[in-house]
């Protein structure tokens, strides 16, 4: 399993999330593959803390990964396995002021948060114009551009009929299994479960399902932070270790089938962000996940290896549970142990050796 989209914290914020631990919390919930976000503190916006950033990752990461690099203003790096930007202001508060400027010098795929900053300054609460707004930037220069765009977290109607409407072949999307599985009013019942984008209405949430066979890619958007620092109004969710069983769950319930789980979270961000040696080809890597689709257990944040502390679906009754995870040929968990030490390598590109 791919997830495109992950946050591991680390660097100055080691209390929230490490390399370590955040990158066992992905092997224990199925995922082999994490994209690491850019948007850490410091920052990843310069080749030194790049580096530092995969000196890390080689000695700490029990997954495979790839490499993000965020752009606002400044020169990428060629040397990131992609790129993030913010088109408003997020956990880290750095955003790009002109999306089509950064858009066009970055040297690969780019993965853009679509939260319009000029309207997030007058609605605050992010209702679904502030995500509508922003894709319809996004796409219009997209048009002109004509790279590789993937646009991150999709949670609105509206949103979803823009990129389908405009079929461009170069762009890709995401929608996440909180904004499947959650809704405004779960919100409003636990204020621990502010994101961004926020929960939307049951309205925009059945959509999503509505739509899902044109989804490309579901990826998890972990944004762990400590329980305080969700009390005190930090945005993001813990997502690594549920995201998968939330979607076994679905499936026993009909809801999708085996088949697109594996088609959105590992052939197509495979094929999208162009890994070469990801995939169920011969020659690709062994990463595979034994499930049990009978196993009905119950979501305990404590049996979590994700420092987080806590989870949004708490207390779930959940059907399907994965029960081996193997990385490369090896058996790196097992029946929620993690097995041997830290072995993740970075992702092989298209185009290199």
């Amino acid at each position: 399993m791919i997830d495109v989209h992950v946050h591991l914290r680390d660097f100055e914020e080691s209390y929230k999330e490490t390399i370590e631990s955040g990158t066992k919390a992905a092997i224990h919930g199925g995922v082999t593959t994490v994209f690491d976000m850019p948007n850490t503190k410091p920052p990843i916006m310069d080749e030194r803390t790049l580096k530092m950033r995969e000196y890390i990752f080689r000695k700490k990461s029990y997954a495979d990964y790839a490499l993000g690099f965020l752009i606002a203003g400044n020169e990428p790096s060629k040397n990131a396995d992609f790129y993030k930007i913010f088109m408003g202001a997020s956990t880290g508060g750095i955003y790009s002021r002109n999306f089509k400027e950064d858009y066009s010098k970055a040297p690969g795929i780019v993965s853009v948060h679509a939260e319009d900053y000029e309207l997030i300054r007058r609605y605050p609460n992010r209702p679904p114009i502030v995500e509508i707004r922003a894709i319809e930037k996004a796409l219009s220069a997209s048009k002109e551009v004509k790279k590789k765009l993937h646009i991150c977290h999709v949670s609105t109607k509206e949103g979803i009929e823009l990129i389908l409407k405009d079929k461009l072949e170069w762009v890709s999307f995401e929608v996440t299994p909180h904004h499947l599985f959650l809704t405004k009013k779960d919100f409003e019942k636990n204020k621990l479960l502010k994101v961004y984008p926020p929960l939307r209405d049951e309205e925009h949430r059945r959509y999503l399902w509505e739509k899902l066979k044109h989804v490309p890619i579901i990826a998890s958007d972990h944004a762990p932070h400590t329980i305080e620092d969700k009390e005190a109004g930090a945005a993001g969710l813990p997502e690594l270790e549920t995201e998968l069983h939330l979607l076994l769950d679905a499936v026993n319930k009909g809801l999708l089938t085996l088949k697109d789980v594996v088609e959105k979270t590992s052939l197509n961000p495979a094929r999208i962000f162009g890994l070469k040696n990801k995939g169920f080809e011969e020659g690709k890597d062994a990463d595979l996940i034994i499930v049990d689709m009978k196993k009905e257990w119950v979501v305990k944040p404590e049996n979590f290896y994700t420092k987080a502390g806590w989870s949004p679906y708490e207390g779930w009754k959940i059907r399907g549970k994965v029960i081996m995870t193997i990385l490369r040929g090896e058996v790196v968990m097992e029946n929620d142990e993690i097995i041997g030490k830290p072995r993740g390598e970075r992702v092989v590109r298209e185009g290199q050796a």
